[in-house]
Protein backbone atom coordinates (compact mmCIF):
# COMPACT_ATOMS: atom_id res chain seq x y z
CA UNK A 1 0.00 0.00 0.00
CA UNK A 2 2.91 2.09 0.92
CA UNK A 3 3.84 1.99 -2.83
CA UNK A 4 0.80 2.77 -4.80
CA UNK A 5 0.89 6.06 -2.04
CA UNK A 6 4.51 7.00 -3.34
CA UNK A 7 3.46 5.90 -6.82
CA UNK A 8 0.65 8.58 -6.32
CA UNK A 9 2.89 10.86 -5.54
CA UNK A 10 5.04 10.20 -8.42
CA UNK A 11 2.17 11.25 -10.60
CA UNK A 12 1.31 13.69 -8.88
CA UNK A 13 4.77 15.60 -9.34
CA UNK A 14 5.39 14.44 -12.67
CA UNK A 15 1.79 16.45 -13.61
CA UNK A 16 2.74 19.22 -11.57
CA UNK A 17 6.11 19.34 -13.25
CA UNK A 18 4.67 18.97 -16.97
CA UNK A 19 2.14 21.66 -16.23
CA UNK A 20 4.91 24.08 -14.72
CA UNK A 21 7.38 23.42 -18.01
CA UNK A 22 3.84 24.34 -20.16
CA UNK A 23 2.94 27.22 -18.12
CA UNK A 24 6.52 28.46 -18.53
CA UNK A 25 6.56 28.12 -21.81
CA UNK A 26 3.22 30.06 -22.20
CA UNK A 27 4.80 32.32 -20.39
CA UNK A 28 8.10 32.94 -22.43
CA UNK A 29 5.88 33.05 -25.55
CA UNK A 30 3.67 36.20 -24.07
CA UNK A 31 7.04 37.52 -22.93
CA UNK A 32 7.98 37.34 -26.40
CA UNK A 33 4.90 38.44 -28.09
CA UNK A 34 4.65 41.49 -25.52
CA UNK A 35 8.24 42.84 -26.15
CA UNK A 36 7.73 42.47 -30.27
CA UNK A 37 4.18 44.51 -29.47
CA UNK A 38 6.57 47.02 -27.54
CA UNK A 39 9.64 47.32 -30.22
CA UNK A 40 6.34 48.10 -33.17
CA UNK A 41 4.91 50.64 -30.63
CA UNK A 42 8.27 52.18 -30.26
CA UNK A 43 8.73 52.67 -34.13
CA UNK A 44 5.19 52.94 -34.74
CA UNK A 45 5.68 56.41 -32.28
CA UNK A 46 8.88 57.65 -34.10
CA UNK A 47 6.30 57.51 -37.27
CA UNK A 48 3.87 59.20 -35.90
CA UNK A 49 6.28 61.69 -34.57
CA UNK A 50 8.04 62.24 -37.73
CA UNK A 51 3.72 62.44 -39.65
CA UNK A 52 2.71 64.47 -36.90
CA UNK A 53 4.14 68.07 -37.77
CA UNK A 54 3.22 68.15 -41.45
CA UNK A 55 -0.12 66.66 -40.92
CA UNK A 56 -0.69 69.58 -38.15
CA UNK A 57 0.46 71.87 -41.42
CA UNK A 58 -1.69 70.34 -43.75
CA UNK A 59 -4.83 70.72 -41.18
CA UNK A 60 -3.96 74.77 -40.71
CA UNK A 61 -3.59 75.07 -44.29
CA UNK A 62 -7.27 73.49 -45.01
CA UNK A 63 -8.62 75.61 -41.74
CA UNK A 64 -6.81 78.45 -44.16
CA UNK A 65 -8.98 77.77 -47.17
CA UNK A 66 -11.87 76.96 -45.55
CA UNK A 67 -11.64 80.52 -44.18
CA UNK A 68 -10.64 81.99 -47.75
CA UNK A 69 -13.68 79.93 -48.82
CA UNK A 70 -16.31 81.62 -46.57
CA UNK A 71 -14.90 85.10 -47.30
CA UNK A 72 -15.31 84.37 -50.80
CA UNK A 73 -18.98 82.75 -51.09
CA UNK A 74 -19.52 86.05 -48.68
CA UNK A 75 -18.94 88.18 -51.19
CA UNK A 76 -20.87 86.54 -53.89
CA UNK A 77 -24.08 87.07 -51.51
CA UNK A 78 -24.21 90.99 -52.96
CA UNK A 79 -23.45 88.96 -56.53
CA UNK A 80 -26.88 87.13 -56.16
CA UNK A 81 -28.81 89.37 -54.11
CA UNK A 82 -27.94 92.23 -57.05
CA UNK A 83 -28.91 89.31 -59.62
CA UNK A 84 -32.63 88.28 -57.30
CA UNK A 85 -33.06 92.71 -57.63
CA UNK A 86 -32.19 92.52 -61.36
CA UNK A 87 -34.66 89.77 -62.15
CA UNK A 88 -37.28 90.97 -59.87
CA UNK A 89 -37.24 94.17 -61.48
CA UNK A 90 -37.29 92.52 -64.92
CA UNK A 91 -40.44 90.63 -64.02
CA UNK A 92 -41.99 93.72 -62.54
CA UNK A 93 -41.68 95.68 -65.81
CA UNK A 94 -42.86 92.80 -67.90
CA UNK A 95 -46.19 92.38 -65.63
CA UNK A 96 -46.66 96.07 -66.17
CA UNK A 97 -46.00 95.82 -69.93
CA UNK A 98 -48.15 92.87 -70.34
CA UNK A 99 -51.03 94.69 -68.34
CA UNK A 100 -50.59 97.93 -70.27
CA UNK A 101 -49.89 96.39 -74.13
CA UNK A 102 -54.01 94.85 -73.71
CA UNK A 103 -54.91 99.07 -74.18
CA UNK A 104 -52.02 100.08 -76.28
CA UNK A 105 -52.02 99.39 -80.01
CA UNK A 106 -48.97 97.59 -81.80
CA UNK A 107 -47.51 101.14 -83.24
CA UNK A 108 -47.51 102.72 -79.35
CA UNK A 109 -45.95 99.77 -77.70
CA UNK A 110 -43.37 100.36 -80.54
CA UNK A 111 -43.30 103.88 -79.61
CA UNK A 112 -43.18 103.18 -75.58
CA UNK A 113 -40.49 100.59 -75.70
CA UNK A 114 -38.46 102.57 -78.15
CA UNK A 115 -36.19 103.78 -75.08
CA UNK A 116 -35.94 100.60 -73.77
CA UNK A 117 -34.64 99.18 -77.08
CA UNK A 118 -32.48 101.95 -77.06
CA UNK A 119 -30.63 101.04 -73.67
CA UNK A 120 -30.27 98.01 -74.54
CA UNK A 121 -28.38 98.48 -77.43
CA UNK A 122 -25.87 100.92 -76.38
CA UNK A 123 -24.90 98.53 -73.11
CA UNK A 124 -24.72 95.67 -75.37
CA UNK A 125 -22.22 98.45 -77.24
CA UNK A 126 -20.28 99.15 -74.01
CA UNK A 127 -20.02 95.16 -73.33
CA UNK A 128 -18.52 94.61 -76.30
CA UNK A 129 -16.30 97.50 -75.84
CA UNK A 130 -15.63 96.44 -72.84
CA UNK A 131 -15.05 92.81 -73.82
CA UNK A 132 -12.80 93.94 -76.43
CA UNK A 133 -10.66 96.37 -73.83
CA UNK A 134 -10.22 93.43 -71.82
CA UNK A 135 -9.21 91.16 -74.32
CA UNK A 136 -6.76 93.63 -75.67
CA UNK A 137 -5.33 94.18 -72.09
CA UNK A 138 -4.97 90.00 -71.40
CA UNK A 139 -3.05 89.82 -74.35
CA UNK A 140 0.73 90.14 -74.06
CA UNK A 141 1.22 91.17 -77.61
CA UNK A 142 1.13 94.90 -77.89
CA UNK A 143 -1.53 96.83 -80.90
CA UNK A 144 1.11 99.12 -82.63
CA UNK A 145 0.63 101.22 -85.50
CA UNK A 146 4.45 101.49 -86.75
CA UNK A 147 6.79 99.17 -86.12
CA UNK A 148 10.36 100.27 -85.20
CA UNK A 149 13.31 99.98 -87.57
CA UNK A 150 16.92 100.17 -86.14
CA UNK A 151 17.41 103.28 -87.29
CA UNK A 152 13.58 105.02 -87.68
CA UNK A 153 10.08 103.92 -87.78
CA UNK A 154 8.50 102.60 -90.52
CA UNK A 155 4.34 103.34 -90.77
CA UNK A 156 2.49 100.11 -91.54
CA UNK A 157 -0.16 99.39 -94.34
CA UNK A 158 -3.37 97.76 -93.70
CA UNK A 159 -2.58 94.55 -95.50
CA UNK A 160 0.37 94.93 -92.45
CA UNK A 161 3.77 95.09 -94.45
CA UNK A 162 5.91 98.14 -94.32
CA UNK A 163 5.53 101.00 -96.29
CA UNK A 164 8.82 102.56 -97.66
Amino acid sequence: MEGIFYLAILLLSLAFAIVSVYIAIVLKRLSDTIKSMGNTLGEFEKELQYITPPLKETIRGTGATIDDIQEKLNATNNVFDTVDHVGTTVNTTNEFIQSNYTTLSDQEMQEKTKPFQEAIRWSEAALTVFNMFKKTKKSSKKNELMVQNKTQLVPINPSGREER
